[in-house]
């Protein structure tokens, strides 16, 4: 009876513990599990069993050996990206944060996309930790955190222009528009002729058109004749459109339009400063930092300190904490979206806390001697007041004679 008891209360205690588990959210990580030597992939963020959760905090780690980070941004309801975030590339730690002001993530949502570059062959690893949030009106919900490995392949596989089917019905019309020296419409580049080819499969094609200027829907006016192929030479930096089009045998017509990012063009001059030059180390200091690009925008900053990298990140300031007492060189680099970079330098010194001197103890024959004359002292004195006795003079009485 009294282990029934037992049982009964140990279940009242652990059940709504284990409903909490139960409905804990969880924060992991998806993507390819085998990739190859210089490939860019992309992680997904996921969260399953979300309430709605408003603010994310993803911290993790990766092994920064095989792997490069190449930034990261929020997906699903997620659009404005939180202060704090950044990259640790030679440690290989990242924090992104992210909040949404509309609608919330519930349920089985994406958070957000990073994507990383594979540098060599080799056993690789995406985790996220305990540290990481998923916040709903301030309360967390996060309850457990995944972790991706991934196979990196020795073989170096370049990029791979948009699929062709095969096989295609005469009555169904498959256009593909590809760029080998542009191939990722969502990437900038730093070349400035772009290399185009195009497929057309099903319908039969009366006439090719194609064209190549800055509007999403540009007129195509150019006839091309026995050829699948072309080169343009954009004059300016900027987002450029392709455009393919082709009059059917059924009299109809269709287009196909291929983005083009080009940035060849270093960042704004960029002037890092630190609040106090010269100052001790016990006394906070910041590093500031920022610039513009006026084309793809900035990418990330890199933090060298006496030509040592100490951080990649997006954030415009660096604390400078545990630096040795000396002069330090600071140098900051600038990368847009095309690996364009721009640097600058600054100085500041640490300065050591001032000495205090030391105050010596007295030697053991000094004590001595302190000591006997503290004795000799009080002796002297002692014999003057009382060791001293006073002679007190009596009257003579004398007996007068009768």
């Amino acid at each position: 009876m009294r282990l029934l008891v037992l049982l009964t209360f140990l279940t009242s205690i652990f059940a709504p513990l284990q409903a909490l588990a139960e409905g804990s959210a969880s924060a992991y990580p998806t993507g390819p599990k085998t990739v190859n030597v210089g490939q860019d992939f992309n992680v997904v963020i996921n969260v399953s069993n979300a309430k709605d959760v408003d603010t994310i905090r993803m911290n993790g780690s990766y092994t920064q050996d095989f792997l490069e980070y190449k930034g990261a941004k929020p997906t699903g309801v997620f659009q404005n990206v939180s202060p704090g975030t950044y990259v640790d590339q030679p440690n290989g730690i990242f924090s992104f944060g992210a909040f949404t002001l509309s609608s919330h993530a519930n349920g089985v949502a994406p958070l957000a996309v990073l994507t990383f570059r594979a540098k060599k062959a080799g056993k690789a690893y995406i985790q996220l930790t305990t540290t990481s949030r998923l916040l709903s009106a301030g309360e967390d919900q996060l309850g457990s955190v995944g972790r991706l490995n991934i196979t990196i392949g020795e073989t170096v596989v370049p990029s791979q222009p948009q699929p062709v089917p095969e096989k295609v019905a005469p009555d169904e019309l498959v256009i593909s528009l590809r760029s080998k020296t542009h191939p990722d419409p969502e990437s900038w580049y730093t070349a400035s002729k772009v290399a185009v080819d195009w497929v057309v499969l099903g319908k039969i094609v009366k006439k090719t058109y194609i064209g190549f200027n800055e509007s999403p829907e540009g007129r195509v006016e150019t006839e091309v004749f026995n050829t699948t192929g072309t080169t343009f030479d954009a004059p300016t930096d900027g987002v450029w459109y392709v455009h393919l089009g082709v009059d059917l045998k059924d009299n109809t017509h269709e287009t196909a339009d291929l983005r083009i990012q080009i940035d060849r063009t270093d960042p704004r001059p960029i002037a890092p400063n630190v609040d106090q030059t010269l100052v001790p180390a016990s006394i906070p200091n910041m590093l500031r930092y920022g610039t513009v690009d006026d084309a793809s925008g900035i990418a990330r900053y890199e933090v060298y300190i006496d030509n040592k990298l100490v951080t990649s990140t997006v954030s415009t300031e660096y604390k400078l904490v545990n630096q040795s007492v000396g002069r330090h060189e600071v140098t900051v680099k600038a990368f847009d979206r095309a690996e364009n970079s721009v640097s600058g330098k600054t100085e500041f010194e640490v300065v050591a806390p001032p000495k205090i001197a030391a105050v010596k103890p007295p030697s053991v024959l000094w004590l001595w001697l302190i000591l006997l004359a503290v004795v000799a002292t009080s002796l002297i004195v002692n014999y003057w007041i009382f060791g001293k006795k006073k002679t007190i003079k009596r009257p003579v009485r004398r007996r007068l004679k009768s």
